[in-house]
């Protein structure tokens, strides 16, 4: 067990051989602080924008400004509305299919009413069953004026919620634009410092004129898909009043052959009259149903010519767009080589920057790192504990012989770090460490060596006693 510890306090001083360095370089740190150094680049640290980048703006600017290509746009709005509106619609047509509608068939042939007569008969229950007979036409159909009109084409662009879903995918288009495209674009720029820059204005344009061109070929692709299906509506109702007037031809000829056989006497020559009656009917009806045919053959045609037609206008509409756009890819081409030059520039710049920084302070390391090297030892004013134990009091006078004894054995303290070195005379260096005594009840904070690192350097001025290392102040002290 170690006793209380004695403190004595030395003056520790750099050795003569660097006393002059340092005096030099702390001289050379004072005048390099008066003169203000480092200083500060003193031109400016934004590169200037190239000729291309200042170009390319001005060749866009000219462009938004003098309207190039805007009657191109102006036309294909026109044409879109036109096709939406209905005035592209084949009114020819429409007027075919509605005289088809309205027209009969059969009636016109002359030898009809010789075979009538000569089946003349009067029966009690003719006229009641020919009422009949005319009331199983599809002209009493209470259903028919509302397929006449959308047959007639009365409905064709009349969706009243056409214009509400153009406007709503527009307007998805132009939110999305607006909260995720634009803001997108925003973050970016804003995270690689290029807001305002010409890249970042460039995007901006792009994504503008592509919502734009998304904003046309939807209401293009709306309006003509309503427009087809309204013709196709129009069409299907055609053909179901046709089957209408068939159907109403049938139900008269079964009527009437119901009101010849009413007749027993006169069966024969009702037989024969209303056969032929029947035939010269039927051949009538097939010629107007084939002329009819032929007529809505044409009308199809012609519908079919004008969809075509519009079609081209809707493609040439969307080209439009494409068109504008193109007015634009040589700046856009320009202000990217103009980018290119830009960020050269800015790196030139920042190179340049970086050597004058380096120039200020290169001095300025240079001096710090000097002192260090000469200041390596650690030096400062230390109080250095200075023990006697059971083992050295043993001993009698042992510690009076050999001088003054610093108990260092590294197992008799706790070290908290490393400090330094403490230069030798022959060149060697011994750590230095800030510790505490662990039978200290204190734990007061020492510096010193470890007497095993010192053994190893000067092994004359260590020595055992009890089991433990201590260092011989004096050959400790004449050595370094």
């Amino acid at each position: 067990m170690g006793s209380t510890p004695k403190e004595t306090t030395t003056k520790t001083e750099p050795w003569d051989g660097a006393k002059g360095y340092l005096q030099e370089y702390y001289a050379k740190a004072d005048a390099l602080f008066d003169k203000g150094a480092p200083q500060y680049y003193q031109g400016s640290t934004v590169a200037d924008q190239s000729k291309a980048t200042k170009d390319a703006m001005a060749q866009q600017e000219a462009i938004a400004r003098g309207g190039q290509g805007t009657a191109a746009l102006t036309n294909a709005q026109n044409a879109v509305a036109n096709i939406a509106g209905g005035s592209a619609n084949p009114t020819q047509a429409q007027d075919t299919l509605s005289r088809l509608q309205s027209s009969t068939a059969a009636g016109g042939n002359p030898a009809l009413g010789q075979v009538a007569n000569a089946n003349a008969y009067t029966n009690t229950g003719l006229g009641l069953q020919q009422q009949q007979a005319n009331n199983l036409a599809s002209s009493k159909n209470p259903v028919l004026s509302n397929l006449m009109a959308t047959a007639s084409g009365a409905n064709v662009g009349k969706n009243p919620y056409l214009d509400q879903m153009v406007a709503t995918q527009q307007g998805k288009i132009a939110d999305q634009l607006k909260n995720v495209t634009m803001p997108g674009i925003s973050g970016q720029a804003n995270m690689l410092g290029r807001s305002g820059s010409n890249a970042f204005a460039t995007q901006l344009n792009n994504a503008t004129s592509t919502a734009a061109e998304a904003m046309g070929r939807a209401a293009t692709d709306m309006y003509g898909a309503q427009y087809n299906t309204d013709i196709q509506t129009q069409l299907n109702a055609n053909q179901q009043v046709g089957n209408f007037y068939n159907s109403d031809q049938q139900n008269q000829i079964s009527a009437n052959a119901n009101v010849a056989n009413t007749s027993n006497s006169q069966q024969g020559q009702r037989l024969a009259g209303s056969s032929l009656y029947g035939d010269l009917y039927n051949s009538d009806v097939n010629n107007g149903l084939n002329n009819s045919k032929l007529q809505l053959d044409a009308a199809n045609s012609q519908a079919g010519n004008a969809n075509a037609a519009a079609n081209t206008q809707l493609g040439a509409a969307g080209m439009a767009g494409d068109t504008y756009g193109y007015g634009y890819l040589p700046s856009q081409q320009l202000g990217q080589i103009g980018a290119i030059q830009d960020t050269r520039a800015q790196d030139v710049l920042n190179a340049d920057i970086q050597k004058h920084d380096f120039e200020q302070t290169q001095p300025i390391r240079n001096i710090a790192d000097m002192i260090n090297m000469v200041n390596g030892g650690g030096y400062n004013n230390v109080t250095t504990p200075v023990y006697s134990n059971t083992a050295g009091q043993v001993a009698g006078g042992l510690g009076s012989l050999l001088g003054l004894l610093t108990l260092c054995d590294e197992r008799t303290k706790r070290i908290i770090r490393q400090i330094g070195f403490m230069p030798v005379a022959d060149g060697s260096t011994i750590p230095m460490y800030e510790f505490t005594y662990k039978d200290d009840p204190e734990q007061t904070t020492w510096v010193g060596p470890m007497a095993q690192e010192v053994e190893e350097i000067i092994p004359d001025a260590v020595i055992e006693i009890g089991g433990r290392k201590h260092i011989i102040t004096d050959t400790f002290v004449e050595a370094a």
